[in-house]
């Protein structure tokens, strides 16, 4: 939680964690332990990243930065796979284990490559990009995708939201959100209109479980999106809707080739990895909707207003929470995860119990 709101480490990799595996080997050890103990190292990995990262947060984007991201990239691949064998032979079921390994890879993988990419505020910095941190933007939305494809499509790990801590609906949240302004900046990379179709299910499913705050985060950033696609779909009204989306891939918009060549460099999907949620629309764009859930209803009118005080503010002046093309800058470094989310003055009242 700490690493997540941008507040200093309170795990600290010394001696108090050190050969922490021994715990399993207790008497009085339970099962769910493993999940403990791996959350443990991973966290200290991730202090070692961050402790290698931070000095170099005030100093422009150099191959010292990507040289760590590196390194870091494989300190989590090899602690994925360690970790993921010892679940897929402890648990004869283990699916949701197994998902939620991968689920932490991923997030620790997007939060460290999003501190070598929150100075893109717009398609100008696109444009300048080095090599390498293109590179890390196109990994970055491929790694979000997969979050967002286990989190709504698996059975065993949609159903275990319900039950989940609210930092899991909020690194979920973020990594939406990062996602949809990575696919703005560059939509020669992704299929547009799949991602807001999983970020439509990802909403959805937070009005449910309740996450009041991250599915209204969602729903304003959704809004935004289609208000900028309808204007653009204005200023050529003569022209046919196919025709359009044809102009828009030949201009570098999305082809088949970006998504085959995006899927090759994932890591692999856990061979537990359940059929697609039943729910999973057939056709991109098209997320079935049932009636409003009684979490979703107490949001909606707050969704208006909060969109009517942002409707006219220009791009530069919107805040990182509801923009969707700048990637954190100084909000990120000082607020983690909490700058990509509404703040909690927004949201009702919460009611008293006693």
């Amino acid at each position: 939680m700490s690493y997540g709101t941008g507040r200093p480490a309170i795990l600290k990799d010394d001696e108090s964690i050190w050969q922490c595996r021994l715990l399993l080997q207790h008497p009085l050890a339970i099962e769910d332990d493993m999940r403990l103990v791996s959350t443990v190292e991973l966290m200290a990995i991730r202090e070692r990243v961050h402790n290698n990262l931070a000095p170099l947060f005030d100093r422009a984007v150099d191959e010292i930065t990507f040289n760590v991201l590196h390194e870091a990239d494989m300190e989590f691949r090899n602690w994925y796979a360690t970790w993921d064998q010892a679940f897929s032979q402890k648990y004869e079921d283990a699916a949701f284990y197994r998902q939620s390994l991968q689920i932490q890879h991923l997030h620790a993988e997007l939060f460290h490559n999003a501190t070598a990419l929150r100075g893109i505020d717009g398609p100008e910095e696109v444009q300048k990009m080095p090599p390498a941190q293109r590179d890390l933007a196109i990994r970055s939305i491929q790694i979000g995708r997969q979050i967002l494809d286990i989190t709504v499509n698996s059975p065993s790990y949609r159903e275990g939201m319900k039950y989940a801590v609210h930092y899991t609906h909020a690194t979920a949240t973020f990594s939406a959100s990062f996602l949809l302004r990575l696919c703005r900046l560059i939509p020669d990379q992704c299929n547009p209109q799949e991602i807001r179709a999983l970020v439509e299910q990802l909403s959805a499913l937070l009005s449910e479980v309740p996450g009041g705050r991250y599915a209204l985060t969602l729903q304003l950033m959704l809004k935004r999106f289609r208000k900028r696609r309808q204007s653009i779909s204005s200023r050529s009204p003569t022209m046919p809707r196919d025709q359009r989306h044809r102009s828009v891939s030949d201009a570098g918009g999305y082809s088949s080739d970006a998504v085959s060549q995006s899927t090759t460099s994932q890591p692999p999907t856990s061979p537990t990895f359940e059929p697609p949620y039943q729910g999973h629309p057939d056709a991109v764009g098209h997320v079935p909707m049932g009636p409003p859930h009684p979490y979703a209803q107490q949001y909606a009118p707050n969704i208006e207003n909060i969109w009517r005080g942002f409707e006219t503010t220009s791009n530069e002046q919107l805040p990182v929470w509801l923009s969707d093309q700048s990637l954190g800058g100084a909000s990120f470094g000082a607020n983690g995860i909490d700058a990509f989310l509404l703040p909690a003055d927004y949201l009702p009242a919460a009611p008293q119990i006693w």
